[in-house]
């Protein structure tokens, strides 16, 4: 299976030990399904950065391997919520090497910084409301490779600049 990583430089080898914290799906290597979502991503992290080319690192990933700890989300429901909240708060403590799931985008994220800082508190249930307010079914597949393990199934392909 291809997937893509979007970045402000080429990254044959991804390492870990860069990967930022409180992130959807906690810390590691993202990559995407989809080469629109890779290639947005790409940009923002040129703008983020103030440096570097828009790149996207093509990859293909042998997804038979069966002693990896993989978790899995369909949709963005409750369950992927809380995991997405904890991750975001620093307070998950799963340990997958890999974990698979619906994008927070820029409209979700400021949906769950809205849920963190309360204002739905009020609402009888308000994770309900914010499952609907992220529109589930518009949202990316993302993985996040979290262990060196996973790396290993990873392998390098091509990039192209933007």
């Amino acid at each position: 299976m291809k997937l893509y990583h979007g970045s402000n430089q080429v990254i044959k080898v991804p390492d870990l030990s860069k990967s930022r914290k409180f992130l959807d799906f906690g810390s590691g290597f993202y990559l995407s399904i989809s080469i629109k979502q890779a290639e947005n991503r790409a940009k923002s992290a040129r703008l983020f950065f103030e440096s570097g080319i828009p790149t996207v690192n093509i990859f293909d990933f042998d997804d038979s391997a069966d002693n990896l700890k993989i978790l899995r989300f369909e949709t963005a429901d409750i369950a992927w919520l809380d995991f997405v909240l904890a991750n975001r708060k620093g307070e998950s403590v799963a340990q997958y090497d890999i974990t698979v799931g619906p994008t927070a985008n820029d409209k979700t994220i400021l949906t769950i910084d809205q849920y963190l800082q309360g204002m739905f508190d009020h609402l009888e249930n308000p994770k309900q409301l914010v499952i609907q307010l992220l529109q589930p079914e518009n949202l990316e597949t993302q993985y996040l490779f979290a262990s060196q393990n996973a790396l290993e199934y990873l392998i390098y392909s091509e990039f192209y600049e933007l």
